[in-house]
Formats: structure tokens, C-alpha cells, sequence
């Protein structure tokens, strides 16, 4: 009986559950979507080396600065073509001559103790910058006057014009309220209070940093990983050995270059990010050899870039055509055939004097770059002394031009701006000993132009100045990396402001996923 009762139940369900082929999509499309919930949760490792200040605006470690960017922001990032990226700021305006930049907050933004951002944390950052020793030098350069119009609107006015200042306005913003003992190194009370993604939880003296995730942070992408521990290890070399050994999840290549790095894992993935880390052979144009185009057009043709870059940087490196990578938003590719003249030897260098060459002893990338230098230039006919200098006696010979050709590297500032290399004035010599209205006026106007299309113009007609002069020979771009142990998950996005940008992209296997 019960049997026969289900097969009339079971035909009337047939009869009367039929629908439209509406229907149908209707159901189909309000299917439910698979939640990704399970990637919320976990810890992840990272490390530093002995900790001088939670200070960001003054610690001397590279390795703290990384990780304390999880707990300050900046008003801005820059990406690697030198686009500017909104982070506290919700735009930035400048003036018809770039020298004055109006900068607007985003509105609702809270520090970690609670307290509402406004104009005044911004002064009050750049009044720290201006009183105490720091990290940001340039701006203190570059910076006349500043001031809050409003409870969300700050006005900077620069000494001269600078295109693309709002790149340099990356710096970690600070609550007003902080005191003079909180600039002093020794100061060990001081406790960091940001916007960022992370806050300060505690520390263990001499062993590690807590971090938890701020639950009211302001960006709607909100971090998968609930826990950052910041383990304390004594040096760099210790830092790279726990990672290689899978004890640490993250590094960085901020404090030092890819190549200096030997990792003997392969289980991790490697996020690439271009810097603006410039390296080039410096020329003294003042000495005999090298006081003429065609003399230093010679010299230039001994050197191969590419060969360099891929020898030295092992795949971390682009070949330089001029101080600023080609990716640039305002460059434009030039597509015009190469020239294949051959370039003859000077008449009057036929004498093989010997060429002095000035590296940094310190850098073990540096003195495997001047010995692969002294064998191109010799296969071209120099003769090539090497003249090994740590960084301090290094730094005071290229100050003074005690040198015919010296290894140099520069960090070009995010805004682009070269005054520093080859235009402070009309008549100072600059870093290579090179004196040229010309060239002056070049520079003045890349910081002048307010359009991509005329900071184009400039820019393309001085690299054709730059590469026909010849008083620099550009080398190389070197691209730092963040390393990411293979068990955490994720992709980071480290640009040019933060090797831990898109770090609220990572995350690891928690509870919830294991079956």
C-alpha cells in the first residue's frame, strides 16, 4: 500500500513540477556563488633585524621600514611608470608651474587608536621631517612652505617646479599629537599608531613584533591574514638563511640587490617590482681623455649594457638608455632604425694611457661590475686600473672628481626629477663633471611641463642630447623582489613606495579548509 501511495506522489510531482524555460534561467541564475571565507585567518612570518625605532620617519633599517608600511600609509604610491596611486589622499592638484600642489583627504579614515585623520597629522608629519634627522632628506630639498587650508585640504609650495611631485608623497603620516621623545632612537616606550591594514598588538624583547589586522581599515579589499609575527634575527645573512630554511614566509631585496642574494630553495615565488635604482658609468669629463664627444662616443661603444646587465643582475636588471626607465608613462618608443656606424678610435687617445676606474669596495655587485668594465674597455685598447674604494672614501673621491671613470648608483626620486644629477644651477658642474646650459634647460623644463604629451617632448629631445654628449654611460635599471614562500597564497604587487603593496592579497591554509 505504501508503495503504490509513492508512485501516485511521485507522478503528481512530475505532472505539476514542470516550468517555463524562464523559469528555468530564473533558478539557473540565482545559483549560489562559492564563498572564499576560508582564506580569512592565519599568521604569517615575517622578519627584521634588530629594531633601533618603530619610528618609521627615522629607523635606519630597511628591513623595519618593510614591515612597519603594513602599519603607516602614505598619501600616495607610485607605480613603476610613475603614476600616482591615491592611499590617503583622495586627489592632488598643481599649480599652472608645479610648484604649488593642493592635496585633499579621503574623509573618515581612523588612526589605530581611534582618532579621525585630518590635515593637521599631514603638517605635523612634515614638521617631524623638517625638525628630526630622518629618512626623507629630499623632501626637505625640495619643500618651501606648507600649511593646512582646511580640515581635509593641505597646500605645498616647492622651491622650484617639480612635475609629478605627488609620487614624493609616499611617506608614512603620523598623528600630531607625538613629542620630541618619540624622535630619540633609545626611546623604547614609543608604540607605532598608523592607518594601515595592521596595528601594533606587542612585543617580545628581543625575539618578535605582533601584529593584528585592523578591523577598521579604511580600504574595502580588507587582509586575509589576521596575524603578521615580525620574528627579530641578528643580521641580514640570518634573515636570508630562515627563509631559505622555510622559517621565515617573506623578504625583500630593499636593503640590498637580487644578485647578492644566494638562495639554494626553489620553494617560493618571486614578485619582481622596477626600481628606480640607477647604475652607470660616471665619465670626468674635465680630465684629457674624455674632454671631447668623440672621446667619450669611443668610450662608449666599449661598453656593452646588455651583456651587464644579464652577467651581473642575472635576469633582475634592463638595460639603461637614460636615467629614467623606458617604461615612464610620458616616454614614447622609438622605433627609428639603430645606427651601425662603426666608431673610431680618436687619434689623439691612440696613446693607451691608463684609465683609473672608482668602484665601492663594499658592494660585491659592484666589484664583479668593475672587473667585467676593465675587460670590455681593454678588449677596446685602455688600459684600466682599478682603484677600490670603501663607501665613505668612495663617495668623497666622486665628490671631488679624483677619478677618470667611477661605478655609480643612484635612486632616482619618484617624481622623475633629475636636478640633482645635471641641473642645479646654470653653472655648477654636476656629478660628472660636466658644465652645459643646454642641458640645464632640459631639466628645467621636464619639471615645468604639465601634460604627458609636452613632458613627452622634453623628455624625448633630451635623451637624444643625452645619448649624442655622451658625458654619462648608462648601464642599468636593477628590479628588486619580494619573496613568498610557496605555502602562503596570493599575489603581491610591490611597487615603487612599498615592497608590500597588495600584501592584503596573501594568505594561508587555515582550519576551514582542512578536511
Amino acid at each position: 500500500m505504501m508503495k503504490k501511495l509513492f508512485c501516485i506522489i511521485l507522478m503528481f510531482s512530475l505532472l505539476f513540477s514542470g516550468c517555463s524555460k524562464d523559469e528555468k534561467q530564473e533558478v539557473k541564475e540565482t545559483a549560489v556563488v562559492e564563498s572564499d571565507d576560508w582564506k580569512y585567518g592565519g599568521s604569517i612570518q615575517l622578519a627584521c633585524v634588530p629594531v633601533d625605532t618603530l619610528n618609521p620617519l627615522i629607523t635606519k633599517h630597511a628591513s623595519v621600514s618593510d614591515f612597519l608600511s603594513l602599519i603607516y600609509e602614505g598619501l600616495f604610491e607610485c607605480n613603476a611608470d610613475h603614476t600616482t596611486v591615491p592611499v590617503l589622499a583622495s586627489s592632488c592638484s598643481a599649480s599652472k608651474n608645479n610648484t604649488v600642489y593642493t592635496v585633499k583627504l579621503k574623509s573618515g579614515i581612523k588612526f589605530h587608536d581611534g582618532s579621525t585623520l585630518t590635515s593637521d597629522d599631514v603638517v605635523a608629519t612634515l614638521d617631524y621631517i623638517f625638525l628630526y634627522e630622518g629618512n626623507y632628506k629630499s623632501l626637505k630639498n625640495n619643500i618651501l612652505l606648507y600649511h593646512a587650508t582646511s580640515e581635509d585640504t593641505v597646500s605645498i609650495t616647492l622651491k622650484k617646479p617639480i612635475a609629478d611631485f605627488a609620487n614624493c608623497l609616499d611617506f608614512p603620516i603620523l598623528p600630531a599629537k607625538l613629542t620630541g621623545d618619540d624622535f630619540l632612537e633609545e626611546n623604547s616606550n614609543f608604540r607605532p599608531v598608523g592607518t594601515g591594514m595592521y596595528r601594533y598588538d606587542r612585543a617580545e624583547d628581543y625575539k618578535s613584533i605582533y601584529l593584528k589586522q585592523n578591523s577598521s581599515w579604511h580600504n574595502e579589499k580588507k587582509p586575509y591574514i589576521s596575524e603578521v609575527n615580525v620574528q627579530i634575527l641578528s643580521d641580514a645573512d640570518t634573515i636570508i638563511a630562515a627563509f631559505d630554511a622555510g622559517i621565515i614566509d617573506v623578504v625583500t631585496t630593499s636593503w640590498t640587490t637580487p644578485s647578492d642574494i644566494n638562495l639554494t630553495s626553489s620553494i617560493y615565488n618571486t614578485f619582481k617590482t622596477e626600481q628606480n635604482r640607477f647604475t652607470y658609468v660616471g665619465i670626468n669629463c674635465a680630465c684629457a681623455d674624455f674632454d671631447t664627444v668623440e672621446e667619450r662616443r669611443y668610450l662608449s661603444s666599449a661598453v656593452d649594457g646588455a651583456q651587464i646587465a644579464d652577467d651581473i643582475m642575472l635576469d633582475n636588471a634592463v638595460v639603461a638608455k637614460a636615467p629614467l626607465r623606458d617604461s615612464v608613462y610620458f616616454n614614447i618608443e622609438d622605433d627609428s632604425p639603430k645606427s651601425s656606424e662603426k666608431i673610431s678610435k680618436p687619434k689623439s687617445d691612440e696613446d693607451d694611457s691608463e684609465v683609473i676606474l672608482l668602484y665601492n669596495s663594499d658592494s660585491k655587485t659592484k666589484e664583479r661590475l668593475a672587473h667585467t668594465l676593465k675587460y670590455q674597455l681593454e678588449n677596446k685598447g685602455y688600459s684600466v686600473s682599478l682603484d677600490a674604494k670603501p663607501f665613505d672614501e668612495y663617495v668623497l673621491k666622486v665628490l671631488k672628481c679624483e677619478y677618470d671613470l667611477y661605478v655609480g648608483e643612484i635612486n632616482i626620486d619618484n617624481s622623475g626629477n633629475l636636478d640633482f644629477m645635471f641641473g642645479e644651477s646654470r653653472s655648477a658642474q654636476n656629478i660628472c663633471a660636466y658644465r652645459s646650459e643646454e642641458l640645464y634647460n632640459f631639466i628645467s623644463n621636464l619639471n615645468s611641463a604639465t601634460s604627458k604629451d609636452s613632458r613627452a617632448v622634453v623628455w624625448n629631445n633630451f635623451k637624444k642630447y643625452y645619448s649624442e654628449t655622451v658625458f654619462q654611460i648608462p648601464l642599468y635599471f636593477s628590479d628588486g623582489c619580494t619573496y613568498v614562500n610557496n605555502q602562503v597564497s596570493g599575489e603581491l604587487s610591490p611597487n615603487l613606495s612599498k615592497s608590500f603593496s597588495g600584501f592584503e592579497n596573501l594568505y594561508v591554509n587555515t582550519s576551514k579548509n582542512v578536511k
